[in-house]
């Protein structure tokens, strides 16, 4: 895979797809994830360092979700380091401004939580509308609320090297895919994250290799041996 910021922003589109992942791929995981009313199946994607495609590979599988399959799906960005501006949230998730807009109706949340959703689609976006970070407790409460709200609640968690956010609302969620960065992620790091979520009871589902590179060109995997 590569990362999704080497490909332009859409001026005026609304370019809900995956680039990065198959969506046929991601569809039949999401078929596989319980499906149940008034209760949110809430995924969280972490990785333990920054840089190896997080928001990335979560944004793919909203495009999916809330664009193509039209699942009422809720993105909570836990970057609590800066406040997004909405051209900010855009090129973080490869979106036009033009069609990120306020909700008509606000989900229940505090005023330190901001929401917005991209026209055309079921998908909203949730981010801190200050610089400041919130104890997890605060987060796993709004995410208690948010659960009869949404059908699907996608977690772009903090890198563990940055924030415990993400390890501590693991116990919270319903699964955790892990983000590796090929090349990048060392295994050491890759296995202390691993155990952190596992000592506090969280569910792994998966890991995801991202930014892949072939060294060995790759029309010569598909020779016959």
């Amino acid at each position: 895979m590569n990362d999704i910021s080497s490909i332009p922003v859409p001026a005026t589109a609304n370019d809900l797809h995956s680039h990065l992942v198959a969506e046929n791929e991601i569809k039949r995981l999401l078929y596989m994830v319980p499906r149940r009313k008034n209760n949110a199946t809430v995924l969280q994607f972490i990785a333990s360092q920054a840089g190896v495609g997080t928001s990335s590979i979560t944004r793919e599988f909203a495009a999916v979700a809330g664009g193509d399959m039209g699942i009422s799906t809720l993105i909570l960005s836990l970057d609590e380091s800066t406040a997004l501006t909405d051209e900010g949230l855009a090129q973080k998730y490869h979106l036009s401004p033009t069609l990120l807009s306020s909700p008509d109706a606000d989900p229940p949340g505090p005023d330190w939580v901001r929401f917005r959703m991209v026209r055309d689609s079921t998908l909203t976006f949730a981010m801190t509308a200050v610089d400041q970070q919130k104890h997890p407790i605060d987060w796993i409460a709004q995410i208690q609320t948010w659960r009869s709200c949404f059908d699907l609640i996608l977690i772009d968690a903090p890198p563990l090297r940055q924030s415990y956010l993400g390890v501590a609302l693991a116990s919270q969620v319903d699964a955790s895919i892990i983000i590796i960065g090929a090349e990048d992620t060392n295994k050491s790091d890759a296995k202390d994250l691993i155990f952190r979520i596992e000592e506090l009871k969280g569910n792994i589902i998966g890991a995801i290799l991202n930014k892949r590179r072939h060294h060995i060109p790759k029309a010569l995997y598909n020779l016959p041996i």
